[in-house]
């Protein structure tokens, strides 16, 4: 693989910067305005201007959302709960594409993923990194549809966007999402450094989230079901089944490659290097948390109030992995295998991974 630098695909002048400036000031000032805003003013005394910062970006994300949706342009979501896994996938599908870009990739992208597939609360979606083809517009998200929805001023046409859905064991998510509101000053919760109460406190947001999605895809909006636990223990199966959904080429090595790059161990050797002593993002990479950290009857509650839900989306699953692999067991056209590949038909085989 050629060792390709990616030339600056965004221009360095100034104009674009201060038009992306007055078109978000609108809509971020009527976020700012809300009652619901401007109850949390006290937090600008302790953590300065980078809330503001984000509602600037968040509220000209929305804007341009809304334009792509009316537009009917392309869009993608990858979503999730919090710490369910769309960091995770966001990593390897850039992997992927770079590789398709001619290169060479390691741990350490070349380009920041949260530039290729857009991180909608840092990042703004007009400055992505268009050096990097895509299938369409990328976007991070953890919001629902109907809250990116109402964001975008209720046209419904976000529902015709695809979306990306990853999902993990609530014990597993809740968990480790308790270590992320430790580590970041801009997220609190009424439990504080209590872990067995915050996960039984944030049960109903993971039970409206996985619902959520669950009801827009029975009706019939375009979601892709992926598991956190089989991505764990079937890394190249997952992913190059993902890669096939989102129309990204791909092959057994490009696939390899970035899932050898994105490993836990990886990810989490790269993220020490400019840690300190702060509480690590890539913290376990692993199941089995909860049942370390929570108490039992923690555990107990927690899998009673979801088990449901949970099993409601594992069926869902099993269901498109069935559709998929009918389709990819289809005897091919003869026409199609004799015009390809001197007679041989090119079919991409996703490897099982450990």
């Amino acid at each position: 693989m050629n060792k390709t630098m990616p030339p600056n695909s965004r221009p360095s002048t100034l104009s674009p910067l201060l038009k992306i400036m007055r078109e978000g000031a609108i809509p971020a000032l009527r976020l700012l305005t809300r009652p619901c805003t401007l109850v949390q003013f006290p937090r600008l005394f302790r953590e300065g201007l980078a809330p503001v910062e984000r509602m600037f970006i968040q509220a000209h994300n929305n804007r341009e959302i809304g334009r792509l949706v009316r537009q009917g342009a392309p869009v993608t979501f990858v979503c999730s709960f919090a710490r369910s896994g769309n960091t995770w996938m966001c990593y390897l599908l850039s992997d992927v594409l770079l590789q398709n870009q001619g290169i060479e990739t390691t741990t350490e992208l070349p380009i920041d993923p949260n530039k290729i597939i857009t991180h909608y609360y840092q990042e703004f979606i007009v400055r992505r990194n268009t050096f990097v083809k895509t299938p369409g517009n990328m976007i991070k998200t953890h919001d629902l549809i109907p809250k990116l929805q109402e964001k975008i001023g209720g046209d419904p046409g976000v529902r015709r966007c695809k979306y990306l859905y990853l999902f993990r064991s609530p014990e597993e998510s809740l968990v480790s999402m308790f270590h992320l509101y430790q580590r970041e000053i801009y997220l609190h919760s009424k439990s504080g450094s209590d872990i067995d109460l915050f996960c039984l406190e944030f049960i109903p947001g993971w039970l409206e989230h996985a619902t959520s999605y669950l009801d827009a895809l029975d009706q019939g909006v375009d979601v892709h079901l992926v598991s956190y636990h089989q991505l764990l223990r079937q890394a190249d199966f997952i992913l190059s089944d993902t890669l096939r959904w989102l129309g990204i080429p791909h092959n057994e090595a490009s696939v390899a490659r970035a899932n050898s790059n994105m490993r836990f161990e990886n990810l989490k050797n790269m993220e020490a290097k400019t840690l300190g002593d702060r509480i690590p993002f890539f913290r376990r990479g692993c199941d089995g948390a909860s049942g370390l950290e929570l108490k039992p009857e923690t555990l107990s509650k927690i899998r009673d109030a979801t088990r449901h839900v949970f099993a409601r989306a594992n069926d869902r699953l099993a269901a498109q992995s069935s559709r998929a692999q009918a389709g990819r067991i289809m005897p091919p056209d003869p026409a199609e295998a004799g015009a390809s590949n001197n007679g041989q038909a090119k079919v991409i085989v996703a490897s099982s991974g450990s």
